[in-house]
């Protein structure tokens, strides 16, 4: 099933990361992955819904189809991300009422809270679309775009989210940090691409990238057959890379969804292994990870969610 994620009234609390009792020393590993590995980010949640941070990399499985793959890489730290913030401003998020990111409007609150609580050497841009994308910013830190108020305009009715997300990828491209993500604030609304749906997925798939959506209830009357069509197709893209799609209702769940995705982004594990080189080129390969903790671990540990993206394509 997609990665959707929604809010139960009485479930609003921010999960905390735990670190496992049963850590099992300092990891030997390479100050940086060489450009010859498969780079997989890995979000590991306990049964309660916070993040298990700190295990070892023993504890972790590879398998590429149905052979085991020795782990080459592996970062347990909260390593910096390049985030790539892809805003909605089409007709049917008029209701927002998009503003400056640091002024009190339901976005640009959700904006200004992702910036917040993510790792201080993160950097970020902040684009927005409606039937052209529109980078608002090049790669900043979070002081600076919170201290420059950045406008998030209404330009068009139109609405070319498809478009957007490839034009997005390919500024990522640029980040610094070896982490990506782009984060999507949308109802999942389009009319007006040129790139459809299945290239989208295709050009996630083929990267590292981890895709996040946060969904906009749509207006009613807005006139348009998607609604949870939408929400489908962002948690579609989210599940292939890994990433998630937060469904929030309200404003106050809105908070509560980029408290998670910045808590998230800061409590993930980074993989690196090699492809078979006897594998032709181009060749689809679909990916597992299983965690085995030993007998004593703690009991919030006993049924761990593992989410990554579901394969890559053979280089």
């Amino acid at each position: 099933m997609p990665s959707q994620s929604r809010f139960q009234s009485i479930a609003l609390t921010l999960p905390l990361a735990l670190s496992p009792f049963f850590a099992l020393g300092q990891q030997n590993i390479p100050a940086k992955p060489d450009g010859d590995l498969i780079m997989m980010t890995v979000t590991v949640k306990t049964r309660s819904g916070g993040y298990a941070s700190g295990l070892n990399r023993d504890v972790f499985k590879l398998t590429d189809q149905k052979e085991a793959r020795p782990i080459e890489f592996f970062d347990n730290t909260d390593s910096p991300v390049s985030v790539g913030i892809l805003v909605d401003t089409s007709g049917s998020m008029q209701m927002y009422g998009l503003r400056e990111i640091a002024r009190p409007s339901p976005i640009g609150e959700a904006v200004a809270q992702l910036l917040q609580f993510g790792n201080t050497n993160n950097e970020y841009f902040l684009a927005a679309f409606d039937k052209a994308t529109r980078f608002l910013t090049e790669w900043k830190n979070a002081r600076s775009l919170l201290a420059e108020k950045t406008e998030i305009s209404q330009e068009n009715k139109q609405t070319a989210m498809y478009d957007s997300c490839f034009a997005a990828v390919e500024k990522l491209s640029s980040g610094h940090h070896p982490k990506k993500a782009l984060v999507l604030i949308s109802d999942g609304e389009d009319n007006d691409s040129r790139h459809t749906f299945n290239e989208l997925r295709d050009l996630l798939k083929k990267s590292d990238i981890m895709f996040y959506a946060v969904g906009i209830p749509r207006l009613p009357d807005v006139g348009s057959s998607l609604g949870m069509e939408g929400a489908g197709i962002m948690a579609e893209l989210a599940e292939v890379t890994g990433g998630e799609c937060f469904l929030p209702e309200n404003k106050k769940e809105m908070s509560v969804a980029m408290n998670l995705l910045a808590t998230q982004l800061r409590n993930q594990y980074r993989i690196g292994f090699r492809a078979n080189k006897n594998d032709p080129p181009n060749k689809w390969r679909r990916l597992t990870v299983r965690i085995t903790l030993p007998p004593d671990a703690p009991r919030e540990f006993g049924k761990l969610k593992i989410r990554t993206r579901q394969g890559y394509y053979t280089p």
